[in-house]
């Protein structure tokens, strides 16, 4: 996790993600996880808030991630 202060993200963007989450939809997700820029397919299962901040839990090939909202850098429909 971050030691950054979490900065909230727009209304919009928090309902992009939940739409995304409710509809099953796959997508493609880049997000900085420990300082390391990642790019992955999967869906987005969750979004939840925990210690001040909020996540969505991501389910890709690899297994299940956590991410906070702030460190996602881009989300955009897969097509795959």
């Amino acid at each position: 996790m971050s030691n950054e202060p979490y900065e909230p993200v727009s209304c919009d963007y928090h309902d992009q993600l939940e739409a995304a989450a409710m509809h099953k939809t796959n997508v493609e997700l880049e997000f900085e996880l420990e300082g390391v820029t990642q790019r992955e397919r999967g869906r987005i299962a969750d979004v939840y808030t925990a210690d001040g901040a909020e996540f969505v839990k991501f389910e890709a090939p690899a297994g299940p991630v956590d991410i906070r909202l702030d460190q996602i850098i881009s989300l955009r429909e897969s097509t795959e």
